[in-house]
């Protein structure tokens, strides 16, 4: 086959499949030409995606819990992906699921089994349609500090991608988050643990709470009744997924140390003070003070959020709905300095507001 009309040379291919078979498969195939990555879960995928942007994506059409055409939303809701060419390479060979594919976004579908030689085709159509795409330049970003900045908000787009898409609800957590650190850093109880370091951290990473939000199922994530226990299961488990999607991108960054802060608040921000919290029933002060904090922000942002299975409260009711779990769901300290917020955190509920 002639792929001289392009430089393939440096093009990064993400196959995402359940299947090793077929993931050892597009190694043979696709090595040598490209640089390939093989993943079989989700979680894996986004974390490839955050930490190195690939060039196209190979994708099966029936994953496990996020399915292909959930995967190709979640790109097109994401600002950072939404132009990454995506092949759907699938054994559904449903007209109506191939329609829908190339309407949520697909560039190709590709149905199995397929011809090793037409894919190499096709995927080097593509690159050429797409135009400069194998003569970019990949010169390593030298400031770290931006490499963290694009990371961070490539990760809070994913983490909006499924829920709360049109909504400035991880702006307001965000700020939640700060102004709560904000005024702890000026009470004896928290003085010394926030740091304007600290404050800094939280404002960004406050943001990235339900990263594993991404990995709950469509119709239990919008579901308007009650949750069954297995639904109620799946929602719990985004607490541990966020985290391990973090975990896969440390040990491809080890230098990125900056995420075991946003570890803790995505994976023990419902962590209840009185111990009766998931994932782990820790109580007290054995929750990180990063995730006590985000867990008052995001509640206030939730009740005061228009959701499939309830209408927002006013202001006053969420301030409320704070204080009454003082003690229980919060950190009893934390709680008295949140009263000291009130007046900012109604000028951002205004100004933010969906």
């Amino acid at each position: 086959m002639n792929t001289s009309q392009i430089n393939t040379f440096g093009l990064h291919i993400l196959c995402i499949d359940d299947s090793r078979s077929q993931l050892q498969v597009y190694g043979s195939q696709l090595e040598g030409m490209y640089r390939v990555t093989c993943v079989e879960t989700y979680e894996e995928a986004v974390a490839c995606l955050s930490s190195t942007r690939p060039d196209l994506i190979l994708l099966d059409m029936t994953m496990p819990q996020v399915s292909g055409l959930e995967f190709l939303d979640i790109l097109r809701f994401t600002p950072h992906y939404i132009h990454i060419p995506v092949i759907i390479v699938s054994g559904d060979n449903d007209p109506s699921h191939v329609k829908e594919a190339f309407s949520r976004g697909a560039a190709d579908y590709v149905r199995k089994p397929y011809d090793g030689e037409e894919l190499l085709l096709r995927i080097n159509r593509i690159f050429q349609l797409i135009g400069g795409c194998a003569e970019k330049s990949r010169e390593p970003n030298s400031a770290l500090s931006s490499a963290q900045d694009l990371l961070i908000q490539s990760l809070a787009d994913l983490a909006s991608a499924k829920d709360n898409e049109n909504t400035h609800h991880l702006a307001r957590i965000g700020l939640y988050a700060e102004e709560i650190a904000m005024a702890a850093s000026k009470t004896n109880r928290f003085r010394t643990e926030v740091s304007e370091e600290f404050i800094g951290k939280i404002a960004d990473m406050a943001k990235l709470h339900d990263l594993g939000k991404v990995n709950i199922p469509e119709y239990v994530l919008h579901k308007t009744g009650t949750l069954t226990e297995r639904e109620f299961e799946f929602v719990k488990k985004h607490t541990s997924d966020g985290a391990r999607t973090l975990d896969m991108i440390r040990l491809s960054f080890p230098d990125y140390s900056f995420l075991d802060f946003a570890h803790d608040i995505i994976f023990f921000h419902h962590e209840r003070w009185d111990g009766k919290g998931y994932p782990e029933g820790r109580s007290g002060i054995a929750i990180p003070l990063s995730a006590r904090i985000t867990a008052i922000a995001d509640v206030f942002d939730a009740v005061t959020t228009r959701r499939c299975y309830a209408e927002p409260v006013g202001f006053d009711a969420a301030y409320e709905v704070i204080l009454s779990g003082r003690g229980m769901a919060f950190d009893p300290d934390l709680v008295d300095t949140f009263k000291f917020c009130r007046a900012r955190f109604s000028e951002i509920h205004a100004k933010y507001k969906d």
